[in-house]
């Protein structure tokens, strides 16, 4: 993934939507492991039972032993933002548009995740959709792309 990961930079060619914008719709385009977060490791008795030893005390013993290992990952999301307000059908279209957006630019077999390079595709598929499709109201529109980051592992 080419570091560092911007969060909610925008696709310039649309204007910014405006103050009173919802997320429309979200697709999941890259992750890569967090860079200078080391993953967790532990070892840990995930359940003990009594047991009464030859001499007749009790003691409780581990019976069921785990080892874990959580790691942190960043998720990196594409989201189209539209007005709070709209027809069903122009949201739909707006949908559809984004999709094809995304889907131009998430090719399978990319080895690194190049944000610049996804945004400059999508912008221009995503305004080219909303021409093709007579999308009203384009400039309520707009892409954006944000990280999240997740542990992924036991708790």
């Amino acid at each position: 993934m080419t570091k560092p990961l911007i969060a909610a930079a925008v696709i310039g060619a649309l204007p910014a939507a405006p103050a009173s914008a919802r997320e429309i719709d979200r697709a999941e385009i890259a992750e890569d492991f967090a860079e200078g977060v080391a993953s967790e490791r532990k070892v840990y008795c995930s359940d003990t039972s009594v047991m009464t030893l030859a001499d007749g005390t009790e003691y409780r013993a581990c019976v069921n032993w785990r080892a874990q290992v959580r790691t942190r990952l960043v998720r990196v999301y594409a989201a189209l933002d539209g007005p709070e307000e709209d027809a069903d059908a122009n949201i739909d279209k707006a949908r559809d548009c984004f999709d094809i957006a995304v889907a131009s630019q998430n090719d399978p077999y990319r080895k690194t995740f190049d944000q610049d390079a996804f945004l400059a595709g999508a912008r221009q598929h995503f305004a080219a959709c909303a021409a093709n499709t007579a999308l009203q109201k384009p400039d309520q529109y707009r892409l954006k792309v944000y990280d999240r980051g997740v542990w992924l592992g036991g708790s």
